[in-house]
C-alpha cells in the first residue's frame, strides 16, 4: 500500500513538472521529461489534467494558452500521438465577454488548445494546431468557438486564417450571440468588414432580441454603425422593445445618434425622442455626465417639435414623479431655456424624460437615478438620495432584476447616516428590510428554479450576499429600535420585516442568529464596519425576539450557541476587546432556552466548546438538564437507532440534535 502510495506521488509530481515546463515554454526539458517514457506513460502525462490557481487542463492547452510555441511544436511533433488535440480544459482569461457583460476575469470551461491559442492572439499556434488536425469549430461549454475567440481580441489575421480553414462564421454561442455580433461590440472594424464580406448575417439576432447593430451602437463605435448599415442592416428593436438609436442615445454616444437619426427609415417623431434622450442621458450619465450637451440636445429636440415648416409634434409629458422632486417636464421652448445655467433642473429633467421614452419596463432606467442618488450622499442630502435609490430598487422589483448592490447601498449609506450623526427616519429602514426579505423569497426560487442562462454558483453567491444585507439592516434597525420615540406601528413593521427573515441562510445552513453571535462574519467595509459589528447583542435580541431558532442547526449540526463559543478561539489578538460582546451574547442565547447539551458533528457540544473561554462560567451555570434532555443523551450513550417515520418531525429534530440518529 505504500508503495504505491510512493508512485502515485512520483507519478504526481512528474505530471506537474511536464505541465509547468509546457506552461513556461521550457521546450528542452519538456522533451527530456518524456522521450525515455513509453505511449502509457506519455498519455498519463500529457492528458490529464494539472489544477493551478483555478486553472485545470494539460500540458498542450497551457502552452498554447501562453503562447510557447517551441513546446507546442515538441508536444505536436514528437508526442503526437498519444498527446490529443480536442481534450478539453479550464482556462482563465482576462476581460473576456459572458452573457453581455464585462468581468476583470473569466474561469472559461471546455476550452480546446486551439480556442485558448486563438483567444490568447498566437496565430503561430493557431496554424500548427489547425495543421495538425484541430477541429476549428470545436466550441467551449457555452459554445464559443475559436473564431469567436479571435474576434473577441481583434485578431483579423488568425480570424482570416480559421475561416481559410473551415471555421463557421455563423455558429454562435449559446446566447445566439454571433462573431459579428462580438466584433461589433467591441468595435474592431477590420474584424467586421471581412465577416460581413464573407456573407455573416447583419441582421441575425441573440436572444436578448439585440442585432450587432445594436451592440456597435450602444458602445459607440460609430464606424463600425456605419460599416453595418452600408450593408443594409435593418433598425430593428429588442426584447426590451429598443431599437439601435434609442441604445446609442441612452448610453450618450451623441455620434452614432447622429448617425442613426438621419437614417431615412427614422421618423421625425423618433429623431425628437432620440435628441432628447440623449440630452438626459448626459444630464445624469456617470460616464459621460455633461450638462452642456444636455441642454444642447434638449433644446435642439424642442426646436424641432415646433419647426412649422414640417408640422407641430407637441410633448405630451407623464405625471410627475415624487423621486423627481415632482419635476414637470419641459413642453415649450421657452421652459427649456430656463433650464440652461440651473444644474438640479437638468438633472430632474433628464431623469423625468428618460423614465417617459424608455418606460418603467427597460432595465436600463434606474443606473442614472443610482448616480444621482449617490451625488446627493456625497453632498449629505440623505432624503434625496434615499428617495431616488427606493424609486430604482421600486423599478428593479418591477422587472424582476437583481437588487442586491442596491440593497447593500442602503446598509451603506444607513451606516453612514447614523455614523456622522445624522437622523434616520425608521421607515426608510422598515422599507428596505421588507424590499430585502422580498428579494430573498425571489432569491430562494430562482435557486430551485434556476432559468437556462442563469449560473447556479452565481445565484448562490448572490443569495448568500443578500443574507448579509439583511443582517447589516437588522443590525441598523435593532440600533434604532432602542430609541423609546419610535413610532409603534412601524417598530411593529420592521419586526414582522425581521420575522420575514427568519428563514434565511447561508449555503452552510447558517442563519442570521449564527451570523450575529461570530467574530468571523465578514462586514462591507465601505461605512457599514462603522456601525456593525459582530458578536453583536442587540442584534442577536432583535432575531430571538422575531422568532429565529435560537436552538436553529448549520449543515455542522452547530447552534448559534456552539458558534459563538468557538469562535472565541478564532479571534486570538482581539479576545480582551470582543470577550464582552460575546458573554452578552451568549447570555442572551442562554436566557433564550439555547441547549448546552446539543451536539454538532464531531461530538462537540456548547459546554465543551466554552471550555477555557471567557463564557465557561456562564455555560456551566446554565447546565440544567431537562429530563428530556437526560433521556436522548441515554439514547445516545446506548447507540440507540429509530426510523424517522416512528417519531414526531420535532422529536427527530431533538433526537439529532443530542446526538441519536436514524437508521
Amino acid at each position: 500500500m505504500d508503495d504505491k502510495l510512493m508512485l502515485d506521488d512520483l507519478s504526481s509530481n512528474l505530471r506537474d513538472r511536464v505541465f509547468f515546463a509546457a506552461r513556461d515554454g521550457m521546450a528542452l526539458t519538456l522533451y527530456a521529461l518524456l522521450y525515455e517514457k513509453n505511449t502509457d506513460e506519455i498519455d498519463d502525462l500529457l492528458n490529464n489534467d494539472v489544477c493551478c490557481d483555478g486553472v485545470k487542463c494539460t500540458p498542450l492547452i497551457a502552452a498554447a494558452r501562453h503562447g510557447r510555441e517551441a513546446a507546442v511544436r515538441i508536444l505536436l511533433e514528437k508526442f503526437r500521438p498519444p498527446v490529443r488535440l480536442e481534450t478539453e480544459g479550464t482556462v482563465k482569461f482576462d476581460e473576456y465577454v459572458i452573457e453581455e457583460t464585462i468581468r476583470d476575469f473569466l474561469y472559461l470551461t471546455g476550452a480546446t488548445a486551439l480556442w485558448c491559442a486563438a483567444g490568447a492572439g498566437h496565430l503561430g499556434i493557431v496554424k500548427r494546431l489547425v495543421r495538425a488536425g484541430a477541429n476549428v469549430n470545436h466550441a467551449t461549454k457555452t459554445l464559443s468557438t475559436p473564431l469567436r475567440a479571435a474576434c473577441f481580441d481583434g485578431r483579423l489575421d488568425i480570424v482570416k486564417y480559421l475561416v481559410r480553414h473551415g471555421a463557421d462564421i455563423h455558429k454562435a454561442n449559446k446566447y445566439n450571440n454571433t462573431c459579428l455580433m462580438i466584433a461589433a461590440y467591441k468595435g474592431h472594424l477590420d474584424v467586421v468588414q471581412f465577416l460581413l464580406d464573407s456573407g455573416a448575417r447583419v441582421d441575425e439576432r441573440a436572444l436578448c432580441g439585440a442585432t450587432a447593430l445594436h451592440f456597435a451602437a450602444e458602445c459607440g463605435h460609430a464606424a463600425v454603425v456605419c460599416a453595418l448599415i452600408d450593408h443594409n442592416a435593418k433598425i430593428l428593436t429588442n426584447e426590451n422593445g429598443m431599437t439601435p438609436l434609442q441604445c446609442a442615445a441612452e448610453r450618450a454616444r451623441a455620434s452614432v445618434v447622429e448617425i442613426l437619426a438621419a437614417r431615412s427609415e427614422v421618423t421625425r417623431a423618433q429623431a425628437i425622442e432620440s435628441f432628447e434622450l440623449l440630452g438626459a442621458s448626459f444630464a445624469n450619465d456617470k460616464e459621460y455626465y455633461c450638462l452642456r450637451m444636455a441642454y444642447q440636445y434638449l433644446h435642439r429636440a424642442m426646436t424641432m417639435r415646433y419647426d412649422t415648416r414640417y408640422g407641430q409634434l407637441l410633448k405630451k409629458p407623464a405625471e410627475p414623479i415624487p423621486a423627481y422632486d415632482n419635476w414637470r417636464e419641459s413642453t415649450t421652448l421657452e421652459e427649456v431655456e430656463r433650464l440652461h445655467g440651473n444644474p438640479h433642473a437638468l438633472h430632474m429633467e433628464g431623469l423625468t424624460v428618460r423614465e417617459r421614452i424608455l418606460g418603467r419596463r427597460c432595465p436600463d432606467l434606474p443606473h442614472p437615478v443610482v448616480f444621482r442618488g449617490a451625488v446627493f450622499a456625497d453632498e449629505a442630502r440623505f432624503d434625496r438620495c434615499l428617495a431616488l435609490w427606493r424609486h430604482a430598487l421600486m423599478l428593479r422589483h418591477l422587472n424582476a432584476v437583481s437588487v442586491v448592490k442596491d440593497l447593500l447601498r442602503f446598509a451603506q449609506v444607513f451606516s453612514q447616516m447614523i455614523h456622522i450623526g445624522i437622523e434616520l427616519p425608521l421607515d426608510q429602514v422598515c422599507f428596505v428590510l421588507e424590499a430585502c426579505a422580498e428579494e430573498l423569497r425571489r432569491g430562494t426560487k430562482r435557486l430551485e428554479k434556476p432559468q437556462g442562462n442563469h449560473d447556479p454558483e452565481a445565484l448562490i453567491e448572490e443569495y448568500e450576499s443578500n443574507v448579509r444585507t439583511a443582517l447589516y439592516l437588522v443590525a441598523v434597525a435593532a440600533r434604532l429600535l432602542e430609541n423609546p420615540n419610535n413610532d409603534e406601528e412601524t417598530s411593529r413593521a420592521i419586526r414582522r420585516a425581521v420575522f420575514n427573515l427568519r428563514e434565511a441562510r447561508l449555503r452552510t445552513g447558517g442563519t442570521l442568529l449564527h451570523l450575529a453571535v461570530d467574530r468571523r462574519t465578514p462586514v462591507d467595509d465601505f461605512h457599514t464596519s462603522d456601525v456593525c459589528q459582530f458578536p453583536c447583542t442587540r442584534t442577536t435580541r432583535l432575531l430571538l425576539d422575531c422568532g429565529v431558532d435560537v436552538d436553529a442547526a448549520d449543515d455542522s449540526r452547530r447552534t448559534a450557541l456552539h458558534v459563538a463559543l468557538l469562535s472565541y478561539q478564532f479571534m486570538p489578538d482581539e479576545r480582551e476587546a470582543w470577550s464582552e460582546a460575546l458573554c452578552a451574547c451568549v447570555c442572551e442565547l442562554l436566557v433564550r432556552g439555547a441547549h448546552v447539551d446539543a451536539m454538532d458533528i464531531d461530538g462537540i457540544t456548547p459546554l465543551v466548546a466554552a471550555i477555557g473561554g471567557p463564557a465557561e462560567s456562564l455555560v456551566r451555570s446554565a447546565l440544567n438538564p431537562r429530563l428530556s434532555c437526560l433521556a436522548a443523551s441515554a439514547l445516545a450513550i446506548h447507540g440507540a437507532k429509530y426510523r424517522p417515520e416512528q417519531v414526531p418531525r420535532d422529536l427527530h429534530e431533538f433526537l439529532i440534535m443530542h446526538g441519536v440518529y436514524p437508521h
